[in-house]
């Protein structure tokens, strides 16, 4: 309890749309630990006068000012910090011993402290600035004054905003900072390429044109093809923003070409190059670039992922994964099943090497020694799951059902797996192909289609939509395949004797989404609806692509696979508003 001369119980965080922060968890915690018996609460204040309502009473410990009052809060208080004043703008109210209400900014540090803690590399560089209220001064601040950035892109719909703070800018910092207002998209060509990206507004849906255009300009940044950098969104609703979303796709090494014929590290350029953020890295290209070390071993397998991810930071890309952990579960050899547990060991120092978290198990399709038997499938996964906890830090796995698995080969067989293993660390890798291509498509057939494709398509994808726990989602795939000329059985180029023909057909003849001149016609684009929309997915999303092009040992491949990809996701995110 406060004593009798500290009469502070109640701190807050004021502004509006405030309720659903996880603000006060954290403040309590830190108060209880500190050893203060203080209650932070979130109050919704529709004018500002509420708020220093608030912060007036005789209870009031501190307050946590955020939109829309950084600015307006200002002119209510008994005092301002250098700080404050500098910036224009505050985000913290105190009462000092006298009794007085006194506002500081604590923007700058957090602001400063995420960027530096994702990379110095963009000091002295150009960098983008998405708004030009009080935050905004906060980044101002720390672009500028804290990390030498001269010239700083700026990005707002309101122009009345804009002229407000270039005016504010050059009074306070004078001729050192260059500040260019991007109202067009057409702007961004010609400038050099940002590397600190700092989004300061709210998450709203685009509706007016200056929205809409605004929107774009920040895709265009987010899609330079030069050095990539660092974005930092201070929008605390939702947890994942259109700006963040917009840099989360990814793209399979493999396909990019095949190790044999490709470098990986010609193929991370490419991707990089074309803009991708992301990239799964398949198993074949680290084992084909050890090789170029020597024998294929744990050594030289781990410096394969030193020198890729060392690639990976240079280029700006992400490692989200690594694949494919492949005929593990089910086996019936239980000596089997130990070596494999043993290789995983590898695995798990791998990913931590290449800076991932998740190995991808697809499900076992070979048609000697392995059981259906659900039990013994879910204990194999159990174990890795386990395994996986132990690791520091954890390692996740995403199964993925392959359309022509053995035993697992829908997404409902898949689901059921993941219900009853039941571990934080143990979710799922969703492919559009492997679900279109399983329950819609059949490439045996005359029709390309099975029977009662489009309604089965239709209740299936339903179905999943209202299953599917989404935090158990990891990422996506999104990818398309052709239609065979003729069907896919014996006689037909791809027919391998013994070989499920949806294999067959995914080896040979997958596309990336949007190219019916090549002869693509799943219903993609409904299933990746129901992964970004229907489940609200907000994590990567990877183009995937397994095709004979990739054997093709034209230089060109990685290049062209790499821009048929980002163009892919582009009209993507486009039709699906992104």
């Amino acid at each position: 309890m406060p004593s009798e001369t500290d009469t502070r119980v109640y701190a807050y965080l004021v502004g509006v749309g405030v309720t659903h922060s996880i603000a006060p968890l954290m403040h309590n915690y830190i108060a209880q630990a500190l050893g203060h018996d203080w209650k932070f609460l979130a109050k919704e204040c529709p004018t500002v006068e509420d708020a220093v309502q608030l912060f007036r009473r005789s209870d009031f410990a501190g307050g946590v000012v955020t939109m829309p009052y950084k600015r307006t809060i200002m002119d209510h208080l008994d005092g301002l910090d250098e700080y404050a004043i500098r910036l224009g703008a505050c985000n913290n109210v105190y009462r000092t011993a006298d009794g007085k209400l006194r506002g500081t900014n604590t923007d700058w540090r957090g602001i400063k402290g995420c960027l530096l803690g994702a990379s110095e590399a963009g000091r002295g560089k150009p960098a983008v600035l998405i708004g030009a209220g009080g935050a905004a001064r906060a980044a101002i601040f720390t672009l500028y004054d804290q990390l030498e950035c001269r010239q700083i892109y700026l990005v707002n719909r309101d122009r009345d905003e804009v002229k407000g703070l270039l005016e504010e800018a050059k009074r306070v910092y004078g001729d050192g900072l260059d500040i260019i207002y991007v109202d067009r998209i057409e702007k961004v060509q010609g400038l050099a390429s940002p590397y600190y990206i700092v989004g300061t507004v709210p998450d709203a849906e685009p509706s007016t044109p200056d929205e809409v255009e605004v929107h774009q300009i920040i895709k265009s940044f987010l899609s330079t093809p030069q050095e990539k950098g660092v974005l930092l969104d201070m929008c605390f609703k939702p947890r994942k923003t259109r700006i963040l979303q917009a840099g989360k796709f990814a793209i399979a090494s493999m396909s990019l070409g095949r190790a044999w014929v490709h470098s990986l590290p010609e193929k991370l350029a490419q991707a990089s190059k074309a803009g991708f953020k992301g990239v799964e890295i398949f198993y074949e290209d680290l084992e084909y670039l050890a090789k170029e070390k020597g024998p294929v071993n744990d050594s030289t397998l781990l410096a394969a992922a030193e020198e890729t991810r060392a690639i990976c930071d240079h280029c700006g890309l992400k490692v989200i994964g690594m694949q494919p952990f492949l005929f593990y579960e089910g086996l019936t050899d239980r000596a089997q099943h130990r070596e494999k547990i043993e290789r995983l060991k590898l695995w798990f120092a791998i990913v931590k090497v290449l800076g991932t978290d998740i190995i991808q198990i697809p499900s076992n399709f070979q048609t000697e020694g392995i059981s259906g038997d659900l039990d013994l499938i879910v204990a194999d996964m159990v174990e890795v799951a386990d395994l996986g906890l132990k690791e520091e830090p954890a390692v996740r796995f995403a199964y993925e059902n392959l359309a022509w698995g053995t035993f697992i080969s829908t997404w409902e067989n898949l689901w059921e797996v993941v219900r009853r293993v039941d571990r934080p660390n143990f979710g799922c890798c969703l492919d559009t192909f492997n679900i279109a291509g399983r329950v819609w498509a059949d490439p045996a057939s005359a029709s390309g289609k099975t029977p009662n494709a489009d309604a089965e398509l239709t209740a299936s994808i339903q179905n999943l939509v209202q299953t599917v726990d989404v935090n158990k989602l990891f990422y996506v795939q999104v990818v398309d395949a052709e239609r065979m000329q003729s069907p896919l059985i014996e006689g037909h180029p791809f027919y391998v004797e013994g070989q499920p023909a949806r294999m067959s057909w995914s080896r040979n003849a997958r596309l990336f989404l949007y190219e019916q001149e090549r002869g693509g016609y799943l219903p993609v684009v409904q299933v990746a609806e129901a992964f970004l929309k229907g489940l609200d997915f907000e994590g990567w999303v990877s183009m995937e692509l397994f095709s004979r092009s990739m054997a093709d040992p034209d230089s060109t491949v990685p290049g062209t696979h790499a821009q048929r990809g980002i163009k892919a996701w582009n009209r993507l995110a486009e039709e699906l508003d992104l």
